[in-house]
């Protein structure tokens, strides 16, 4: 039992870890996956390899993220633990949509929100409910994107969870900015930047960075949206986060391949 409350320490750990120092989380992840030698341990080993799919998803790597995703829910299923499933089919979903296939992210995202609805776990409601919103987004549908994130922003308010809260708006934000209404799209990420300042949360700060150098952008404030995506490249560039790089490098008219910020951080 000492082991077993070992690991799931260690698993707090990552996951608190992850949103200022994803290496450690990954390496913390990797400790406990491979110290769960014993049958005994495969909720545990599930677990561990449920997370390692959200870190390497995190930095791109979604190969792997996958093949962790698709572990984990094997050992979930052999557990029968529906939450744990769960779990698994929102990374499998994410690896997914991340790479352009719509469709069968939307069917493992409704699948997982369904079995978090039945829990009431509105934690990961609503960051079902905010991936669905990317993948309406994506898919142009607007009207579906917004509603999608507002419940996640619902859910997120249930339970005071601050930065899910926060993470809803940045991406609302992006559909309004669509949408021209560019007031309420600033109004939306100057809330998301103020949570993330508070909280602390590095990952979402690059985010909501990138979140108001597109109003800027809008509002054709070239040279502030200029500092704006340079500041959300050095916290992605801190963090190892690629998806943000990829994001400000492509909106704001700069190639994937320089990886380094062009100021010091």
């Amino acid at each position: 039992m000492a082991l077993k409350d070992k690991l799931i320490s260690l698993l707090d750990e990552a996951n608190k870890a992850r949103i200022y120092k994803l290496d450690y989380s990954i390496e913390l992840a990797k400790e406990v996956s491979s110290s769960c030698n014993d049958s005994a341990l495969n909720d545990i080993k599930a677990k561990a390899l449920s997370q390692l799919s959200l870190y390497h998803m995190i930095i791109g790597d979604n190969e792997t993220a996958l093949l962790h995703a698709q572990k984990s829910m094997e050992l979930f299923e052999a557990l029968n633990d529906e939450k744990g499933i769960a779990d698994a089919k929102y990374s499998i979903a994410g690896v997914y949509y991340k790479t352009d296939n719509y469709h069968i992210g939307l069917v493992f995202l409704i699948d997982a929100l369904n079995i978090y609805k039945k829990f009431n776990d509105y934690y990961n409601i609503s960051r079902c409910e905010k991936s669905l919103g990317t993948v309406y987004e994506y898919s142009d549908d607007q009207k579906s994107a917004v509603q999608a994130y507002e419940n996640a922003i619902a859910a997120a308010k249930k339970i005071n969870d601050l930065n899910l809260e926060s993470n809803a708006y940045n991406n609302l934000s992006g559909v309004y900015i669509k949408q021209q209404k560019i007031e309420l799209a600033s109004t939306i990420i100057e809330k998301s930047i103020a949570i993330k300042q508070e909280t602390g949360d590095v990952r979402g700060l690059a985010f909501a960075k990138y979140g108001r150098a597109k109003v800027l952008l809008a509002l054709q404030k070239h040279q502030e949206s200029e500092i704006e995506f340079e500041e959300s490249i050095c916290h992605s560039h801190s963090n190892g986060e690629r998806l943000g790089l990829a994001m400000c490098f492509s909106q704001n008219g700069k190639t994937l391949p320089r990886h380094e910020p062009s100021r010091k951080c």
